[in-house]
């Protein structure tokens, strides 16, 4: 029997909540399973209900999907932190592009300047921290904010129903991303994995959602 959308939401859900837990009590083996294993199962939502009239930007979804599972399985150590960046950086090109191919590059002033003024904060903070990291974050951050701006953008200005909630994916994207700079370049503070995670599921679940037929258009 197929599974449907929202049995396939509700595992996803079940997934991410266990290797919280397991993050939690610091239960290597059982989150070494559930976090890639998230992402797996939110990559597979545009595999398993494509959405026919988007095959372009599903497909460049997909492969922005593949590379964040790819950083995911690079940050479980330590050691592979720089590897694990590189491989979101080219996950968060593969969303610019395709948000891009949508209408063009757009420029909205106003979330500009926001996302701006939000990346300048997180980058003073976390600066004297960064050393030989210093150029790999920034260039990390350069790309991850126009990214955020394109795709907040494509949900103001495109009326395509799937795209809805990109701009939200996008600044839960960022927000995910300046808990986890500042908790390893500035101060770590408790219960960062939690906030990490969740929000960043939560962004990717809404970026792969856009490119599938998991969710009706609206009446």
């Amino acid at each position: 029997m197929q599974m449907n959308p929202k049995t396939q939401l509700v595992l996803i859900g079940v997934s991410g909540l266990f290797a919280i837990l397991f993050d939690l009590v610091d239960f290597s083996i059982g989150f070494y399973c559930t976090k890639p294993l998230t992402t797996l199962l939110i990559l597979t939502l545009p595999l398993r209900f494509p959405h026919d009239q988007l095959k372009a930007y599903r497909k460049t979804v997909l492969w922005g999907l593949l590379f964040c599972l790819i950083g995911d399985s690079f940050l479980l150590f330590e050691s592979f932190f720089l590897y694990g960046l590189t491989s979101f950086l080219i996950g968060h090109l593969c969303f610019l592009y395709a948000f891009v191919k949508q209408q063009g590059f757009q420029w909205p002033v106003i979330p500009g300047i926001f996302l701006g003024s939000i990346a300048s904060t997180i980058l003073f903070l976390c600066y004297d921290n960064l050393g030989a990291l210093l150029l790999p974050v920034l260039v990390y951050i350069g790309v991850i904010l126009i990214m955020s701006w394109q795709g907040i953008a494509l949900q103001r200005q495109n009326k395509h129903f799937t795209f809805r909630y990109v701009g939200w994916a996008v600044v839960l994207f960022l927000f995910s991303d300046a808990v986890l700079a500042l908790n390893k370049f500035y101060i770590p503070f408790a219960y960062s994995g939690v906030l990490i995670l969740s929000t960043y599921w939560l962004a990717i679940c809404l970026i792969a959602l856009s490119a599938s037929k998991a969710t009706k258009e609206p009446v």
